[in-house]
């Protein structure tokens, strides 16, 4: 069985002020595979941050794949 990340990168996701729709549903697709989603975040949309992320996931072997998404909204930082 594949293991799967997924990050979204929002702002105000991050925060709580809004619901990550895009972040769900990929869970849901990929579940609907048998892949096994095994790391979930919600952060900011900050290069460094989702950099370390990544790595870490890497690093640490907990994904075979990391799938990422654009986020909740529109913002100066997207």
């Amino acid at each position: 069985m594949y293991r799967v990340a997924i990050i979204t990168a929002s702002d105000k996701g991050s925060k709580g002020e809004r619901i990550d729709e895009s972040g769900a549903k990929i869970k849901e697709i990929v579940s609907s595979y048998n892949y096994e989603v095994v790391h979930y975040k919600v952060l900011p949309d900050d290069k460094e941050t989702l950099a370390n992320e990544m790595k870490y996931i890497c690093d640490n072997d907990i994904a075979d794949l990391i799938l990422t998404t654009g986020g909740t909204g529109f913002s100066a930082r997207d």
